[in-house]
């Protein structure tokens, strides 16, 4: 306000000393300026009007002063030459600026410095509007407890929205579409009301969702509907996304299932099951049997690739091992990537017992059945002996 009116003082001094010398008097103001209003972030043209109401002037030049919230954007003109303006005659001015992006809404002093035939400086300031066109509302942040959810179990969802806009919104609806979704909302239903959001402001809903225990374990794509108005009445209505993500723990259990051995000692083989009792699928399951010096691995290698192993599913591999010691324990590793990639490495320490066909009473010589055998074929001999001798 004081630079207003001290530079009304100075235009009605100079005036007098105009009317009084007889030479040019020239005055600036804003003729028009677009967009009206104008926007945060956004550039307006601002057409500054000269007008003389004295005699010819000459060298006279206008400049934008940059003060905030306005700027001079890139490869814009900040001065303008005009040259002269005869008596009674108005020459207009194009200046193209820049709002800052937070400036708040309303009028806001925009400043220009012109001078002419005796090079002193005049300033002139004048209100220019603005205001942000439309709203904008959008999801800051979604938290998702547990993050990852399990099959058959519930999570809380909460939603952050943050009116990014200039202007307050008012009867904010927020909810879910859950179409073709395994998910349910439990508790309440799949939308909420918020009465209103000022400008930069955020606020937060929560959810509770369920997914159907057999859901698949996958990353799945929630639509959110998001409507609302502002302060004119102007409806809104968006759509946004959250993603929800599926999954478990992974489960697998690694046994001995079979083993092949003539002798403790003698090199056999050693069979091993890899059984996934989890929900989760495996990927690119690899396994490697590690030498120690309770045994000695023969196989041509000593890890084997199975490839996928599906949820309620079981593989199994072969390895030739020569014991070394009379109870071995067998250092296995396990290498596997779930769903979504991530890498798993497990390593299992088995004991490992040989079992022979001896142990089983099927190895060794037969005595018992070549006695048997011969106690047979002796009686039947004597039997026969008896019989040709009672005969004769």
């Amino acid at each position: 306000m004081k630079k207003v009116i001290i530079a009304l003082m100075l235009t009605l001094a100079l005036a007098v000393v105009v009317q009084a010398a007889g030479g040019p008097m020239i005055s600036a103001s804003i003729l028009r300026y677009e967009p009206t209003p104008a926007e945060q972030g956004n550039t307006v043209d601002v057409w500054v009007q000269l007008s003389n109401i004295g005699e010819k002037g000459d060298k006279v030049v206008v400049k934008f002063v940059p003060d905030y919230p306005f700027s001079l954007p890139p490869n814009a003109k900040g001065e303008v030459d005009v040259g002269t303006i005869a008596a009674t005659e108005s020459k207009v001015v194009k200046f193209t600026v820049f709002v800052d992006p937070n400036a708040p809404n309303g009028e806001q002093k925009i400043t220009f410095l012109y001078k002419y035939t005796y090079d002193q400086w005049l300033e002139f300031e004048a209100p220019i509007t603005v205001q942000t066109q439309n709203a904008v509302l959008v999801i800051d942040k979604v938290v998702v407890s547990p993050s990852q959810i399990l099959p058959g179990q519930n999570a809380v969802v909460e939603l952050t929205l943050r009116n990014m806009g200039r202007i307050s919104v008012k009867n904010v609806d927020v909810g879910f579409d859950l179409t073709d979704s395994p998910f349910n909302t439990v508790g309440t239903g799949v939308k909420k009301r918020i009465d209103s959001i000022p400008f930069g402001e955020s606020k937060t809903v929560e959810f509770t969702l369920a997914s159907d225990p057999s859901t698949d374990v996958k990353l799945y794509t929630v639509p959110v509907n998001l409507n609302y108005q502002d302060e004119k009445n102007k409806a809104y209505n968006d759509t946004g996304k959250i993603g929800v993500r599926v999954n478990a723990e992974p489960e697998i259990s690694l046994l001995v299932d079979k083993t092949d051995f003539a002798s403790k000692t003698s090199a056999g083989t050693v069979g091993l099951k890899i059984v996934n009792k989890g929900v989760v699928d495996m990927k690119y399951v690899n396994i490697r049997l590690i030498q120690t010096p309770e045994y000695e691995v023969l196989s041509t290698s000593n890890e084997q690739y199975v490839g996928n192993l599906d949820s309620d599913d079981y593989e199994t591999v072969d390895f030739i091992i020569k014991p070394l010691v009379a109870s071995p324990r067998l250092s296995v590793q396990l290498e596997f990537k779930d769903p979504y990639n991530v890498d798993f490495k497990q390593d299992y320490n088995l004991p490992l017992r040989i079992v022979t066909q001896k142990d089983l009473g099927k190895g060794g010589f037969p005595w018992v059945t070549v006695i048997v055998v011969l106690l047979l074929v002796g009686g039947g001999v004597y039997w026969y002996l008896k019989r040709k001798k009672k005969h004769k």
